[in-house]
């Protein structure tokens, strides 16, 4: 492999050429920026590093997803790429150090939105397969090359497209966007994620806002809403929705040694947002990883009532309403989770409370015993030198659960990501080492898969 190594070193101008192509081209989904060239620019771009390309389309007016694919003639696996090619907005403008959509390299980082989550993890995947066509005019397994436009809005169309391209998808593994090393170098890969259920509660209680001096005798919304919330939850942070944790499958053994054996990473958690674990939380690291990467959540984004401008106004407010999110563990269904909810309310004395699904996402995870997760560490340790950390899942979510659950595919993640590379946020950047890295795991990824 010292040759495909040394191709990915020598050709890493162009591979950031390329990687800047992707990044000055904006593709903000929730914002509806950019799509009107970016699914040709990614089409154009898989044709130009050797794959046949075309545009997926959803069954409605959702943006399209870009899927490639080159055969090899030495081996009959195939081999599924997932990423996406969609950023996430890059407000706040003013926090950037540079034009979020203008790549800028300064010495060994790259910066821009877009630069590490993904089209850093779809770059360095391109530079593998030309590695490869470059050197040896054929691919070690056949490649499948997916890249979403929708994943930053939570992938709402994607079961469309997959339910009508199950053949063209299919495949005998996956490898998926994003994973890489934690900040002390040491290979991170997941082989799961959790599933989400995100839900705005509401409720109208006057049909206008009062005077505050009526509060004695009027019922207060933000005070309802917040006494229903509060009903989801002990007094030790435990969802006692009834029915939530009917379905969640216990961690086994294996699992719950490779979530144990993950790092203590609370000096960074409070480096980052400015809380001590040790004092505000008496549980084991061992304990807060389990809950982090195994255990469901119940967590409210945002709530809105009342006047909040300059100044004061005493009111009683007649509206009020929330947004929360629930991250799901398998085998937790979003839509019985729903249901669940809604009868907790009722048997509460809460029928007043009004719920608006808006997003779902079931969760999945790849048994940890499966040859997938083997070649992914084994490669790993080989490229990185370090013990790899497997961990069941993310404690964040995504749509695995359509190409686990329905394509039937083992999935494992490899990719360029690292903690300080500002993923969703202001000055996203990726180093030069970290886009190599990748590129080399990918490709003995590739010839170990194609064995």
């Amino acid at each position: 492999m010292k040759h495909i190594f040394d191709h990915i070193e020598n050709n890493i101008e162009e591979t950031i050429e390329t990687l800047f192509s992707m990044v000055s081209q904006p593709s903000v989904s929730s914002q509806k920026i950019g799509f009107d060239k970016a699914p040709d620019l990614f089409k154009n771009i898989a044709e130009k590093y050797s794959m046949e390309s075309t545009l997926l389309y959803p069954d409605n007016n959702g943006f399209p997803s870009v899927f490639g694919k080159r055969n090899s003639t030495k081996s009959d696996k195939t081999l599924l790429f997932y990423t996406h090619y969609d950023v996430q907005p890059a407000d706040p403008l003013e926090l950037w150090e540079a034009e979020p959509f203008s790549p800028e390299r300064r010495d060994n980082r790259l910066y821009g939105r877009g630069m590490s989550d993904d089209k850093g993890n779809i770059a360095a995947r391109l530079a593998a397969i030309k590695a490869f066509m470059d050197l040896e005019n054929d691919l070690p397994v056949n490649i499948k090359f997916f890249m979403e436009g929708e994943e930053e809005v939570g992938s709402k169309n994607l079961l469309s497209i997959i339910n009508k391209n199950k053949q063209l998808l299919s495949a005998d593994g996956c490898i998926w966007e994003g994973g890489g090393v934690n900040m002390s170098g040491s290979p991170l890969i997941y082989i799961g994620l959790k599933g989400a259920l995100t839900i705005k509660m509401y409720v109208n209680k006057l049909s206008v806002d009062a005077h505050s001096m009526y509060s004695p005798i009027l019922p207060s919304s933000i005070d309802r809403l917040t006494k229903a919330i509060n009903s989801m939850k002990n007094d030790l942070g435990q969802i006692v929705i009834e029915g939530f944790n009917e379905a969640i499958i216990d961690l086994n053994k294996e699992q719950r040694e490779a979530i144990n054996s993950l790092p203590n990473d609370s000096n960074e958690w409070k480096e980052t947002f400015g809380l001590d674990f040790n004092e505000y939380d008496s549980e084991s690291v061992d304990q807060l990883n389990i809950k982090l990467y195994s255990e469901p959540t119940a967590n409210v984004n945002s709530i809105h009532s009342g006047y909040d401008g300059p100044g004061m106004k005493s009111v009683v407010p007649a509206y009020a309403e929330c947004k929360m999110d629930f991250r799901l563990v398998p085998d937790q269904d979003p839509e019985k989770i729903l249901k669940s909810i809604r009868n907790h309310l009722n048997d509460h004395g809460y029928s007043d409370i009004e719920i608006e699904p808006l997003h779902q996402i079931f969760p999945y995870r790849t048994d940890i015993s499966s040859p997938l997760v083997e070649i992914v560490k084994d490669t790993a340790f080989e490229i990185y030198n370090k013990k790899p950390l497997i961990t069941p899942n993310m404690a964040g979510s995504g749509p695995m659960y359509e190409f686990g659950e329905i394509l039937g595919l083992p999935i494992v993640s490899a990719g360029v990501d690292h903690p300080t590379h500002n993923m969703h946020a202001p000055n996203e950047n990726i180093t030069v080492e970290d886009l190599i890295l990748g590129a080399k795991h990918i490709a003995l990824i590739m010839k170990k898969f194609g064995l």
